[in-house]
């Protein structure tokens, strides 16, 4: 386990991959046709993915996050929070590879946005791309979808805000709510 400490936050880095160079960085960004966002990308220098929690979290509870829906939203019906399985890594197994994972759903998500992460669902969490979100993290919930083979084109109608930038979704992260506690309560409780 790996640790580190942000804004006076202690975190643990659980499973995280195996290290990995500059170049495989640089090799990676070039097949994605772009650059990962500053943060993220000295994230994965450091810890090539895994589960970031901080270190208030007790070992058998998983990190939470809050989620902001738009107004109106049908998606929102997944509830307020959502839990954080852990971030893909570079040039991994097939089933946590940030590479394959991307091209999997490359198409089933904004142009402006990349996948990093899920939870255990299956849904992603994404980081903005393009000038105008660079850094920004968002959670697409894969229950509410664009249906492709229909035409349609995905959209933000099933994505939700989480923060502003990855060291923020980071310092976001709670322990997970309570037995028997509703999401509602324990955003009220977590987040004031």
């Amino acid at each position: 386990m790996a640790e580190f400490v942000l804004e006076n936050v202690s975190f643990d880095v659980e499973i995280p991959g195996e290290p990995i160079s500059e170049k495989d960085l640089i090799d990676l960004e070039a097949k994605l046709g772009t650059q990962l966002p500053a943060q993220l990308r000295s994230y994965y220098l450091r810890w090539n993915g895994g589960i970031p929690l901080p270190s208030s979290i007790l070992e058998d509870k998983s990190a939470w996050v809050r989620l902001h829906w738009k107004q109106g939203a049908e998606a929102a019906r997944v509830g307020p929070a959502t839990p954080l399985q852990g971030l893909f890594k570079i040039n991994s197994s097939p089933d946590t590879d940030f590479l394959r994972i991307w091209n999997d759903f490359k198409r089933r998500i904004p142009q402006d946005v990349l996948c990093f992460a899920r939870d255990p669902g299956g849904s992603l969490f994404l980081i903005g791309i393009k000038d105008y979100n660079l850094g920004k993290i968002y959670f697409w919930e894969r229950s509410y979808e664009a249906d492709i083979g229909a035409g349609e084109l995905p959209g933000y109608d099933n994505i939700a805000d989480v923060a502003n930038s990855f060291v923020e979704f980071l310092l976001a992260l709670h322990e997970e709510p309570d037995e028997g506690e509703s999401l509602e309560a324990w955003v009220r409780r977590v987040y004031g």
